[in-house]
């Protein structure tokens, strides 16, 4: 009998261990915000496999380094966040621990499952009163076959249309964060007031290693090629105004529909939501200052960073990638001479200089959308920023534009949003996913208000 149940114990044992296979969360508490965190556990053989996600800072699949499972409990180690969870099981379904970053540590418990998805109350749902056709069309770089979601107003008849562009990273066409979907919200109620949305996933979605390797060098200047490319696709839609078609994006994609009214006469009109209209560098500049605010750091600290990076983007006028990339150090001991910055920030800024060697990021800095200014006044251009946005400033990107003093210009400010033109509190990307509106009716209602008049 001694044996049998020292047998048992050790056929229990790994039975229990592999019941905390799946998925695991929970709610951490941050100076008052919630955000979600989540864990995928995969058992391999006599090992364990982690993933971690950050719904609510619009981060998935980040790498779990050391995963330990025992049948008391759970220890995971983040090394890319420098960062820790340990915690013991109280029943099958929950665990009680610690989540410690960078020597601050906070409760967490971890519920298993996913978490439950927050409402999203302006997200439509079928049946639509509209069609929707699933749609390719070509890049006008070397012919790169893209896909998305064309939805048409009921009816016969040639429609007004729009081409939808996302912001930076690589999203699908509803251009998904935080379990918001603000293209598909936005595309429903245009159509519904009688325009014609093309709205599609970024090259790369989706693709395989081979194809995102391949795209790997993509600029904001590929980027707008293919947004042309399904401008040419609208342009030739039997159900389309050919006169009346043009391009609008939220902050990548605003700035992309600034730049391809430069490059295609043809385009009617732009809708800018958040777009860049400083150059990247100054842009920059000033979304790491007004962020470090934001979060606490001193206003002096905060300014001298922002100083010390300006000088760095001007370096970035002036030397190749290669170049920039092969001093970092003496280029960054240049950059902080006179500043009082701590040895974070300092190592920070060699981070920064090393993204040289990233095209995006090189291309990004050095860009000017605007640089072409006799191409832009003379088109109607829509252009709304937040008050609160903290990642591309309303009086920094609206003030150039209005700069220009064309008649065809209009801008908006919306008091109180943020970058996703959401009403907020504070501006912090840590919000976008707890805040319940993805596109606030105002700046809808305010845009359809400005095409009809067009």
């Amino acid at each position: 009998m001694k044996r049998l149940a020292l047998f048992l114990c050790y056929l229990l044992l790994p039975l229990s261990l592999l019941a905390q296979e799946g998925t695991w969360s929970g709610r951490l508490d941050v100076g008052g915000q919630k955000l979600r965190l989540v864990f995928h556990l995969t058992q391999q053989g006599e090992g364990w496999r982690a993933t971690m996600d950050s719904p609510d800072q619009g981060a998935k699949g980040i790498p779990v380094d050391a995963v330990e499972v025992t049948p008391l409990g759970l220890t995971l180690s983040i090394e890319a966040l420098r960062a820790t969870y340990a915690g013991g099981f109280m029943g099958k379904d929950n665990l009680i621990g610690t989540f410690t970053q960078q020597g601050h540590s906070f409760s967490l418990m971890l519920t298993r499952g996913e978490p439950e998805r927050p409402k999203r109350p302006q997200e439509p749902q079928k049946p639509y009163p509209y069609r929707a056709e699933e749609v390719s069309f070509v890049s006008r770089d070397n012919g790169l076959e893209l896909h998305g979601t064309l939805t048409l107003p009921q009816g016969e008849g040639r429609y007004p249309a729009i081409v939808l562009v996302t912001g930076s990273g690589t999203q699908n066409r509803d251009e998904e964060l935080m379990d918001h979907k603000p293209f598909l919200v936005l595309a429903d109620r245009l159509t519904r007031a009688g325009y014609a949305v093309l709205r599609y996933d970024d090259r790369g979605f989706g693709a395989s290693v081979e194809e995102q390797q391949r795209l790997q060098y993509s600029t904001t200047d590929h980027l707008m090629l293919d947004a042309l490319g399904a401008f040419d696709f609208l342009l030739q839609h039997a159900a389309i105004d050919p006169s009346k078609v043009g391009i609008g994006g939220h902050s990548e994609g605003g700035t992309i529909a600034v730049m391809a009214v430069a490059e295609e006469p043809r385009v009617a009109f732009v809708v800018s939501l958040a777009g860049m209209m400083t150059t990247g560098a100054e842009l920059l500049a000033t979304q790491n200052y007004q962020l470090m605010q934001a979060q606490g750091l001193p206003e002096p600290m905060a300014a001298g960073y922002a100083r010390a990076l300006k000088r760095l983007y001007v370096k970035w006028q002036e030397l190749s990638p290669e170049e920039l990339t092969a001093e970092v150090d003496r280029l960054v001991a240049e950059c902080v001479s006179g500043e009082q910055l701590p040895a974070p920030l300092i190592e920070n800024l060699k981070v920064v200089a090393a993204g040289a060697q990233t095209p995006w990021l090189y291309r990004f800095v050095r860009l000017d959308p605007l640089a072409q200014v006799e191409r832009v006044a003379d088109r109607p251009i829509w252009a709304a920023n937040g008050t609160r946005d903290l990642q591309v400033d309303a009086e920094q990107n609206l003030g150039r534009l209005e700069a220009l003093h064309s008649p065809h210009i209009t801008t908006r400010r919306f008091e109180g949003m943020n970058h996703l033109l959401q009403p907020c509190t504070t501006g912090l990307t840590t919000e976008y996913g707890q805040i319940e509106t993805t596109l606030a009716e105002e700046v809808m209602t305010a845009l359809i208000e400005w095409l009809d008049k067009q």
